[in-house]
């Protein structure tokens, strides 16, 4: 696991600002400049914290267990599949 450069954090905040109001992924947060987690905000049904980090192979998003249910290669491709939380069937890498 790594940490997320400022540039990682802003397209974060680009591609998350780019949702339309009624996104079910409604926000994200962070901790310092180069955090090794980013907590990805969901409010579909209630609210829910799913922690994002960084992999060998691109980014994942684990469960609120810490069960990674989520992995790609990019940024913009992890977006593509947030949708899919919690139905995590057909999940697989890009």
């Amino acid at each position: 696991m790594g940490n997320f450069t400022p540039s990682e954090i802003d397209e974060i905040d680009r591609l998350w600002r780019e949702l339309p109001a009624d996104h079910m992924w409604t926000g994200w947060a962070a901790s310092g400049r180069e955090p090794q987690q980013v907590w990805i905000f969901r409010t579909r049904a209630h609210w829910r914290r799913f922690p994002l980090s960084k992999t060998g192979l691109g980014y994942s998003i684990a469960d609120e267990r810490g069960r990674p249910v989520v992995h790609a290669r990019s940024l913009k491709a992890l977006l593509k599949k947030v949708e899919l939380i919690p139905g995590l069937e057909a999940l697989s890498q890009d």
